[in-house]
């Protein structure tokens, strides 16, 4: 959603954190297959470019230092707390992840409450969404 002002080195750097993300509590839903997707086609990444970043082994010191401005680090980690809550499960490792993220970025705490608050809006907002789709 907020993806599109980031720079391209910075786009190649959250696909591997998002990569990351959805490897971290070793189960990869349905849903974060299909948010993954939304996310390549918001960075403008083509099909084989994400192929070959899905089947190399993602850096997370390679993909953090892409990111050279708070702005975009903020940016980053909010569309990763989206993506952790996407399928409705918020697992222990995922957790253990994002707290990795906030500390190489140096998201302040208050800044992360709002981010968790925001993606669990989301997360019900999309919900109520598919329910009116199937009514």
């Amino acid at each position: 959603m907020f993806l599109d002002h980031l720079t391209p080195r910075e786009k190649e750097g959250f696909l591997e954190l998002a990569l990351l993300a959805i490897r971290a509590d070793n189960t990869i839903s349905d849903e974060e297959v299909q948010q993954v997707e939304e996310l390549r086609l918001e960075l403008g990444i083509d099909e084989a470019t994400f192929v070959a970043a899905v089947k190399r082994q993602p850096s997370y010191e390679r993909a953090v230092a892409a990111f050279t401005t708070q702005e975009a680090k903020r940016r980053a980690f909010l569309e990763l707390v989206a993506l952790t809550f996407v399928d409705g499960e918020y697992d222990p490792a995922e957790n253990a992840f994002l707290q990795k993220v906030q500390a190489s970025f140096q998201v302040p705490d208050g800044v992360r409450d709002r981010c968790f608050a925001w993606a669990l809006q989301m997360v019900k907002l999309r919900d109520e969404a598919l329910a009116i789709m199937v009514d």
